[in-house]
């Protein structure tokens, strides 16, 4: 005699003859049983969706830093060329 498990007794077509033996209880279980099943694999993407978004946080935060550092690297060697040219211009 096989073992046959709720959940899986829970995916067989019930009619009106009842299969295998099971109780309405025992597929209500099995189905409660899928069900939680499919709750947790929700909720793996779910947080597989919520590092990702933390770790592109992070890097959003790290590439403007270097952004803002660049602008205030290029603004100063602007500075510098237009003071070097005026002194070229007044030589």
């Amino acid at each position: 005699m096989s073992f046959r498990g709720y959940r899986q007794a829970s995916r067989v077509d019930w009619g009106k003859e009842e299969s295998k033996g099971c109780t309405l209880e025992q597929i209500n279980t099995g189905a409660f049983l899928r069900i939680a099943d499919a709750t947790e694999k929700m909720a793996e993407r779910h947080t597989e969706l919520i590092r990702q978004r933390d770790y592109l946080d992070g890097e959003v935060k790290r590439l403007r830093a270097i952004r803002e550092h660049l602008e205030r690297s290029n603004a100063s060697l602007r500075g510098h060329l237009k003071r070097a040219k005026k002194v070229v211009s007044n030589a």
